[in-house]
């Protein structure tokens, strides 16, 4: 059976390094890694051109090159003899394989400058695989306890399954909970995050995670910003395979930054693996607006194939529907139980004294300049949750007041809610969660559509600073 290029899907990877041989017009030859190598059509592929070096001048004098890859399943090596066709510098080829260098440059800081000048198309005469050699028999021996490729994975099969959970979700809560325990249980893929565009221009916050020891709701990602941020940017899904090397040196960067005091402390930091191989981010849209990014890690070296392009756009297109329909509904039923409350019963009241149990004392404290919160000096939450749990905070404590509906939120023009698409319900679920994880002892507990309460199992102290 002759070899065709759509056989060698998982060539292109970029699990192991390709190497590329070309050779002077006086025959010099010269040998490089390359970084990505990008399939074309049945007969060109494409080669990453970053930086001025030997190989091109060679290759503009003359355009022959031979580039040697390896199978990461297999191990098996193959020669693909090439011929220069055209170089380019805009287009869906080169924006595919900038797209993905754009990604991992962006972990390390070198967002905008390790980037790709060009894409150059090879037309591929002949391909021949090569007998095992050293580096055949290390890849082997490397890839050789990796998950086989019965592994779960995207199928019909597994995405109806994950419907039928999604449609029997009651509340946006329920709802992105079962997206990640069915990406667990039905797909196999056990470390998950979905993030929502937040109020700021140009952030993302995390709603909900599964899998991490923290689970990091409320961390922040900006947009064009590792593989989240740039799938938010371009509105594209993105595949990164052999990704450890990349983060182990971004997370050089990123400690040496904190310790010159170059990174703001009040964040809260995304999770995620010790030692991941594998990201897949997928833009959740509807009719062009972003509603989120899903995003899956795994420290398997090539958890996610070629072949699954089609059904993961699908994948993000089906839960950005769900999602954002959710968030419609849950505000229309909100609308709806308030409008319907004509005469409302008066909120309960608090005691005057301290409650009975005591689980603790908390200082709390707003930060009027930065509009964050910390509690007992560390940082729990900014932004537009911050300002709603201060509101909260402070009417109880001027009122003795423990009730509140989403409608007085919306009409106090002090929280600068926006006018439209406020998704103060996602906000209050960022709010809850990050209280959950961080503060137990006070709560934000569902009564009804559109209310709920605020319950403190401690004393709590309020004070402000700039």
């Amino acid at each position: 059976m002759s070899l065709t290029l759509d056989s060698l899907a998982s060539c292109w990877q970029g699990l192991i390094p390709a190497t590329l041989y070309t050779c002077s017009r006086d025959g010099i030859p010269n040998a490089a890694y390359l970084s990505h190598i990008e399939y074309v059509d049945s007969n060109h592929v494409a080669l990453s051109f970053q930086f001025f070096n030997k190989s091109r001048r060679n290759v503009a004098e003359n355009p022959n090159a031979l580039v040697r890859v390896l199978d990461p399943d297999t191990a098996q090596g193959y020669a693909l003899r090439l011929r220069l066709v055209r170089s380019e510098t805009a287009g869906p080829i080169f924006e595919r394989m900038a797209l993905r260098i754009e990604a991992i440059a962006s972990y390390s800081g070198l967002k905008g400058i390790f980037k790709l000048l060009a894409a150059d198309i090879y037309e591929v005469r002949s391909i021949e695989p090569v007998a095992d050699d050293v580096a055949g028999a290390a890849a082997r021996e490397g890839l050789g306890r990796r998950g086989s490729a019965s592994d779960p994975r995207f199928t019909m099969r597994a995405l109806q399954d994950l419907s039928v959970r999604i449609h029997r979700a009651a509340c946006l809560d329920d709802l992105l909970d079962s997206i990640l325990a069915g990406l667990d249980e039905i797909f196999g893929f056990s470390h998950s995050m979905i993030l929502v565009p937040a109020e700021e221009a140009g952030v993302l916050v995390m709603i909900a995670s599964r899998g991490y020891p923290e689970n990091g709701v409320g961390a922040e990602a900006r947009i064009g910003e590792g593989i989240i941020g740039v799938v938010a940017e371009a509105q594209k899904p993105i595949r990164i395979s052999g990704l450890l090397r990349a983060l182990l040196y971004a997370h050089a960067v990123g400690q040496r930054a904190r310790a010159s005091g170059l990174c703001p402390p009040e964040r809260i930091p995304l999770p995620g693996l010790a030692s991941p191989e594998s990201q897949l981010g997928i833009p959740l849209l509807v009719r062009g607006e972003l509603v989120g990014v899903l995003c899956i890690e795994s420290e398997e070296q090539y958890r996610f194939h070629e072949e699954d392009k089609t059904s993961i756009e699908l994948l993000g297109s089906y839960l950005a529907i769900a999602i954002q329909n959710m968030q419609l509904q849950e505000r229309a039923e909100s609308a709806a139980e308030e409008a319907l409350a004509a005469a409302p019963e008066a909120a309960p009241t608090l005691p005057v004294h301290p409650p009975s149990r005591v689980a603790a004392r908390r200082e709390v404290t707003y930060y009027t300049g930065d509009e964050l919160i910390m509690v007992d000096g560390e940082y729990l939450i900014r932004s537009l949750p911050a300002r709603i749990l201060w509101k909260l905070l402070t009417v109880r404590e001027r009122e003795g007041r423990a009730e509140f509906t989403n409608r007085e939120l919306r009409l106090d023009k002090s929280l600068n809610l926006p006018e439209f698409k406020d998704n103060l319900e996602s906000r209050l679920l960022l709010l809850r969660r990050r209280l959950d994880q961080k503060c137990p002892d006070i709560r934000l507990v569902r009564r009804a559509r559109g209310r709920f309460g605020l319950e403190l199992a401690s004393e709590v102290t309020l004070s402000t600073r700039p």
